[in-house]
Formats: C-alpha cells, structure tokens, sequence
C-alpha cells in the first residue's frame, strides 16, 4: 500500500511547520525549498489544510504558515482527510454484482483510518526517528543551498 505524494506533502508540512519555535510562522518559500516542490502545489495543500482548520495564515513582514491547533489535537488521519476528503467517505451501494470485495475493501480503509487517528503530530514529533529525518533533511537542504551560493561566487570570480 503506498501513501500518495500529496498526503506525503501534506503530513511533511505539517511536521516542518510543528518544528517551528514558538510555533513562528514559516513562509511557503521556505516549505517548497525545504520539499523541493513548486510553490502552486504546495499552496492548494495549505489552502486545504487551511479549509480544515490544521494550519493558518498569518499576513505581514514574518507572515507565512503555523499549525492552527495542538499538535496533540491534530491525527494523521485529520491531514489526510484534509487533502484527501472526497477519497475517504464510503460510496454508496452499487445496484449492480457482488460488493463483498467493496465491502471488505472499504472495511480494510475505515481499519486504516482508524489507525492514523490514533497518531498524532504531536506522538510524530516525539519519535526520534522523525526528529532524526526532519533535521537530516533541513540541513541537507541548507547545505545545498550554501553550496549553490559558494558556486555561483566561484563562477563570478
């Protein structure tokens, strides 16, 4: 079972938003460097994320995004259902063949979803492994980014 890019984003946004000191906003320009994804696609995710009430907006000089909620009051399953909402209701009954495959199916995704809404953002922010990825990846950025500037210089010289 794969989780799709966009909920990876999602969820993504939501902890680099959670490692925010003081929950101080993060400007999009710095979530899309930090993801490598464009700017527009990351907005329409905010926008929903926004919509379900995860995430705000904060306008001005130091504006950006910052979580909305306790991070303890925020489940996986909630950031999922933000992007995701018209995938995870239950269609109705088809009038037509065996829906014991749909049943159990659908039976399988409510099993899932119940999971994620067991974990929160905060009991993500708490494990190491995340913290461990989350810093791995903000100084991989950060250091690729020093190294483009230094070439840039080099070039100039």
């Amino acid at each position: 079972m794969k989780i799709s890019s966009k909920a990876r984003y999602a969820i993504q946004s939501m902890l680099q938003l959670a490692m925010q000191v003081d929950n101080k906003p993060l400007t999009l320009a710095d979530l899309t460097q930090q993801q490598n994804i464009s700017s527009s696609y990351l907005e329409q995710l905010l926008a929903s994320l926004r919509e379900s009430k995860l995430v705000m907006g904060v306008r001005g000089p130091g504006g950006g995004y910052r979580i909305a909620a306790d991070l303890a009051d925020i489940s996986i399953a909630d950031i999922l259902m933000a992007v995701h909402e018209r995938h995870l209701t239950r269609p109705k009954k088809s009038s037509y063949g065996i829906s014991i495959y749909n049943d159990m199916w659908w039976d399988l995704s409510e099993s899932i979803q119940n999971f994620l809404s067991d974990i929160s953002l905060a009991d993500l922010m708490d494990r190491e492994d995340v913290q461990t990825y989350l810093h791995q990846q903000r100084l991989f950025k950060d250091m690729t980014s020093v190294a483009s500037q230094a070439e840039k210089q080099r070039k100039r010289a």
